[in-house]
């Protein structure tokens, strides 16, 4: 799969409205000072959550293996019994991202308390 194909993840979170064109270029200015990734930077910006992010970067590699799966197989429609567990499978997505953001808060934290213990000691 190229580069080229796949969909650039600031397009998408454009394209879905959940920032505008202003946010973006200060995203991508922030990702050229610090080197981070741009979902990162959209998230620490405050701009999107780690929900609307994973939600973008399904997208954007669903798209490009849509694209690679379309030339290789003819489409077929999704099974009707299969579409009740999706609503669940995002549910539960959702619960563990939430779990992983509050463990990444009490992380950040700890080492801001041990950075301060650390500064306090010099």
């Amino acid at each position: 799969m190229e580069t080229a194909t796949r969909r650039r993840l600031g397009d998408i979170f454009v394209e879905r409205g959940l920032i505008d064109e202003e946010q973006l270029r200060e995203a991508l200015l922030k990702q050229c000072e610090t080197g981070a990734k741009l979902g990162e930077v959209l998230v620490d910006l405050g701009f999107v959550d780690r929900i609307a992010l994973a939600g973008v970067i399904t997208e954007q590699w669903d798209d490009a293996r849509g694209v690679a799966r379309k030339a290789a197989e003819p489409e077929l429609e999704p099974e009707p019994e299969v579409e009740p567990f999706r609503d669940l499978q995002v549910e539960v997505l959702k619960q563990a991202l939430a779990e992983r953001d509050r463990r990444i808060a009490q992380q950040d934290a700890t080492i801001a308390a041990l950075l301060a213990q650390i500064a306090a000691a010099a």
